[in-house]
């Protein structure tokens, strides 16, 4: 959830990306309006590839859905964990996939090869 000049939300597949004109988000709200923004849907693969660029940031494993399992690209993942950049485990059948310590030095480029 994004609040404020510029901020940027998600829900449900839409983005919306309030506007960065603190005179127009200042004026909307005076008038009981909502501030100016634009919207972008999100279509599946495109969230299914955002969900794997954040997910790999947070510190616990990112639980792989089955729509971002078709994102990874696998032959990657395996070669990415030979050298100790990423970590597959189990998670119920679906698997996880997190950053090694060694990976977040260059979390950018891993996930750029898992993407590709």
């Amino acid at each position: 959830l994004g609040v404020g000049v510029g901020a940027v939300s998600t829900l449900d597949g839409v983005r919306r990306r309030n506007l960065p004109s603190l005179g127009r988000y200042v004026g909307a709200l005076r008038a009981g309006e909502q501030p100016p923004r634009e919207l972008e849907l999100l279509d599946a693969d495109t969230r299914a590839r955002e969900r794997l660029l954040l997910g790999l940031r947070l510190d616990e494993p990112l639980a792989l859905s089955r729509e971002v399992r078709e994102a990874v690209d696998r032959d990657a993942a395996v070669r990415l964990a030979a050298r100790g950049l990423v970590e597959l485990g189990a998670n119920g059948g679906g698997g996880t996939l997190s950053l090694t310590r060694r990976g977040r030095f260059v979390g950018g480029g891993v996930t750029a090869e898992l993407l590709a």
